[in-house]
C-alpha cells in the first residue's frame, strides 16, 4: 500500500513539473510593413487617356483601380515577408477625336513611403512621364510606350528593401 501511495505521489509530482502556465511566455509582436503610394497626374494626362493602376494591397493582393483625379493615394499593410509593394500603370488613350488641344503637358509622378513596425523606413520618387508640349498627333505614341510598366520593391522582416520591378500583377 505504501508503494502505491509513493508511486502515485511521484506521478503527481511529474505531472505538475511538466505543465507550465501559458501566461508565462510573452507574446511576440507581429512585424508589419505599411506602404503609401501617391500618384500626382497632370490634368492634360487625364484629358488624353484613362489611367488604371494595379497596386499591391494587403499581403500582396492585387487591386486595380481607375484614376480619375490629379491626386491618388493608397496605404496598404503587409505582415507576410518578404512583403511585396508596387504599382503597375496602364494608359488607355482616348481617340483622336477626343484630343481637342494642339499640345499636351503629360506628367505623372509616383511616390512610395514605407515604414515597418521595427522602425525601418524607405521612400522613393519615380517620374513615370514628364513630357511638355506633346503634339496632339504624338500623344498616343508617347503613352503607348509607358503603358503596362511597373515599379515596386520587396522588404524583409528586418526592413531591408530591394527593388522588385518584376512583380506579378495578374
Amino acid at each position: 500500500m505504501k508503494r502505491i501511495v509513493f508511486i502515485s505521489a511521484m506521478l503527481m509530482m511529474a505531472l505538475f513539473s511538466l505543465t507550465s502556465c501559458g501566461g508565462d511566455d510573452e507574446p511576440k509582436e507581429k512585424t508589419t510593413a505599411t506602404a503609401t503610394y501617391s500618384l500626382a497626374i497632370s490634368q492634360d494626362l487625364l484629358d488624353a487617356c484613362n489611367v488604371f493602376i494595379t497596386y499591391k494591397a494587403e499581403n500582396g493582393r492585387n487591386v486595380m483601380e481607375s484614376v480619375t483625379s490629379t491626386w491618388w493615394t493608397k496605404t496598404v499593410t503587409s505582415d507576410r515577408f518578404p512583403a511585396e509593394f508596387g504599382v503597375m500603370y496602364k494608359f488607355s488613350t482616348k481617340s483622336d477625336a477626343e484630343l481637342v488641344k494642339e499640345k499636351y503637358d503629360l506628367s505623372c509622378e509616383l511616390t512610395f513611403a514605407l515604414v515597418t513596425s521595427k522602425s525601418a523606413s524607405y521612400s522613393n520618387k519615380v517620374t513615370i512621364i514628364n513630357s511638355k508640349g506633346v503634339a496632339r498627333d504624338k500623344v498616343v505614341d508617347v503613352l503607348n510606350k509607358l503603358s503596362g510598366t511597373s515599379t515596386g520593391f520587396k522588404v524583409t522582416v528586418n526592413g531591408i528593401v530591394s527593388e522588385a520591378n518584376n512583380l506579378r500583377y495578374e
